[in-house]
């Protein structure tokens, strides 16, 4: 089963050190959503650019709000729309997976052992 992102990557993205053990549940947890919104059974090896991005994006939010708050405020400080955010990225990746404009049914491959008969002509038969 192939990773969204490495750890390394992911405190990469973060700018800053972060616990081995927190970000992989939150990798995990990244992992689920956009699983669920896209459909995938895994993740194909190299991880396609645009869900490596919704990945670490997702895993950010799972990180800095794992009580899943809609906004934050400290004194002055304050940050919202991560849940927003979230909805838009799972949309996004639903809408990039969901196989619109791909036949919705499975239809079988096409037989082409077929052999041709020859003509017969009726008057010399």
């Amino acid at each position: 089963m192939a990773d969204l992102f490495t750890i390394e990557e992911f405190a990469s993205f973060m700018q800053r050190d972060v616990d081995t053990s927190s970000a992989t549940v939150a990798r995990r947890v990244a992992s689920g959503w956009l699983k669920s919104a896209t459909g995938l059974a895994d993740w194909a090896v190299p991880v396609d650019d645009q869900l490596f991005g919704w990945g670490l994006e997702l895993a950010a939010i799972a990180f800095d709000n794992p009580a899943g708050a809609g906004s934050e405020s400290i004194d002055d400080y304050s940050v919202g729309g991560v849940g927003e955010r979230r909805a838009d990225i799972l949309a996004a990746a639903r809408i990039a997976y969901s196989g619109a404009g791909a036949p919705l049914y499975s239809f079988p491959e096409p037989d082409w052992h077929w052999k041709v008969s020859p003509a017969v002509d009726p008057l010399t038969a």
